[in-house]
């Protein structure tokens, strides 16, 4: 089974996560964690800062727990400004900007799901 859950302290310093930001770990049923996403939430935004994992198919499981996160916590807009996950926010309809790639998500989780 495989399971997205928050770091704790332990597995930020593990993951060598910068302070301030926090991160989703995706953990193997044996403990292994074999993928994470860093981010933090400014105001109303959550910022997706990276995106690792074994599996390529799990980046979209880890960019959705990050913006639920946000979306818990009372953000409005979720941002990445990571080229790199470029092809993958634009299937998930975030919308290229100045500032990044961006998207509503009231709409996200709301609104019609038009993922390919």
């Amino acid at each position: 089974m495989i399971t997205i859950l928050p770091a704790d302290k332990a597995t930020l310093a593990l993951l060598d996560v910068p302070e301030g930001h926090e991160a989703m770990v995706l953990r193997e049923s044996d403990g292994r964690i074999t993928g994470h996403a860093t981010f933090v939430l400014v105001d109303d935004t959550v910022e997706l800062l990276t995106v690792t994992a074994e599996e390529p198919i799990m980046v979209d499981g880890l960019i959705r727990s990050v913006l639920n996160t946000g979306d818990c916590r009372g953000a409005v807009t979720g941002l990445c400004r990571d080229e790199n996950l470029a092809l993958t926010l634009r299937r998930l309809e975030f919308a290229p900007g100045e500032n990044g790639y961006s998207v509503s998500l009231a709409h996200f989780f709301r609104g019609e799901c038009h993922c390919k």
